[in-house]
């Protein structure tokens, strides 16, 4: 089993739609902390975010970096903080970033202590990246992410201010223009990828069911299995596309067992780089919702992948920890979140999607919408 070096912990965000020229304008540091929900898409609390710059004059935001905070133990940061940094410093210097600002959000019991842990921090990081070619612009520290907060920068000299409303910035009006929700918590966009179990019993017993009366064959019925299983998928792809959708236990367990097939997962990964991406991940977000585990883990691993592709680095480890915990040995599930772990472009994993639509060439599967130019 692959396993994250920092699972649960560590986000990785690189979304498109958060790296348009009103993102380039951002420098004032209450500003730039105040954008930071609409990058994650969620609020952080107890955090520490690394926002890279990229370009010859450090001016464009790049990745976008979350891990869980620690405080710190007799003076020096904790084991988790220490790890964190140098995945920090490690991403930035593999992207090629000029220059990257870390912020500290956390409610200490004093003003006096997030900074003096804020200091030691940035003391530490500034040595990490002391081995590479990025420089640490600024270190900002903050309680909470909402308007009227007093941040600090503890760069060289004590510097303050109070942030402005995070949902009135202009990274957050791009966010929500393209149709991004930005929840209020972590845990509350963990609650949304897991939802509520309502049929899982039922739907369990008809996957045994299902798999019990499925024919197993090889050859040019192998592959005519996969295209009924790949027509059946993008059925209900259109559906959800027609608009008020929700499968019932029955084509819940049929599209499981349907995605369980290698081949068939294989090509609707490709799917993510289609005109049909978006109501793709809704369909496996509602199959992880209804499916239990360790079935789930199918859907899941999908939803993950989809996400990772167009760049919402948050939602895809949280949905890749939710198959995780469905099934410890999902293989897909696994190395993609050491991939997000590891800081991997979604570009790397966009040529996963590439590959399963030639996949499906290969396979003679018909019906499969074509791939849009990069970068749509």
């Amino acid at each position: 089993m692959t396993t994250s070096p920092l699972p649960g912990e560590f986000e990785f965000s690189d979304d498109d739609l958060a790296l348009f020229g009103r993102v380039e304008r951002v420098s004032d540091p209450g500003e730039l902390i105040a954008a930071i929900p609409a990058l994650l898409g969620f609020h952080p609390s107890n955090s520490v975010v690394a926002l890279s710059l990229m370009g010859a004059s450090a001016s464009t935001l790049g990745p976008v970096m979350r891990h869980d905070y620690f405080p710190s133990v007799k003076g020096k940061p904790a084991r988790q903080m220490s790890a964190a940094l140098r995945q920090f410093a490690a991403v930035c210097d593999g992207e090629g970033a000029r220059a990257v600002v870390l912020v500290v959000i956390t409610d200490c019991s004093t003003a006096e202590t997030l900074i003096d842990e804020t200091i030691e921090l940035a003391e530490v990081f500034e040595d990490m990246l002391g081995g590479t070619c990025v420089d640490l612009a600024d270190v900002l520290c903050t309680a909470a992410i909402e308007s009227g907060q007093p941040w600090t920068s503890v760069t060289r000299s004590i510097h303050r201010g109070t942030l402005p409303d995070p949902a009135s910035s202009s990274v957050a009006a791009a966010q929500v223009l393209g149709g991004r929700v930005i929840r209020r918590s972590r845990e509350e966009l963990v609650r949304w990828v897991h939802g509520a179990a309502r049929n899982h019993d039922a739907i369990a017993r008809l996957i045994a069911s299902r798999r019990e009366s499925s024919e197993c064959s090889g050859g040019s019925g192998r592959d005519a299995a996969v295209q009924r299983r790949v027509d059946l998928v993008l059925e209900h792809v259109r559906r959800v596309e027609a608009g008020t959708y929700y499968p019932d236990p029955q084509e819940c367990a049929d599209l499981v067992v349907a995605l369980t097939d290698v081949h068939v997962r294989d090509v609707v990964l490709g799917l993510a780089i289609t005109s049909v991406a978006a109501h793709a991940e809704q369909l496996w977000l509602v199959l992880t919702h209804e499916v239990p585990s360790p079935e789930r883990a199918w859907p899941a691993t999908l939803l993950g992948f989809f996400a990772y592709v167009r760049g919402d680095g948050p939602l895809a480890g949280v949905a890749l920890s939710a198959a995780l915990s469905a099934d410890s040995e999902h293989t897909l599930a696994g190395l993609l979140d050491l991939s997000l772990q590891s800081g991997v472009h979604p570009d790397g994993i966009r040529d996963l999607a590439a590959v399963g639509l030639s996949i499906g060439e290969s396979l003679g599967i018909a019906g499969l919408p074509p791939a849009l130019p990069s970068g749509s």
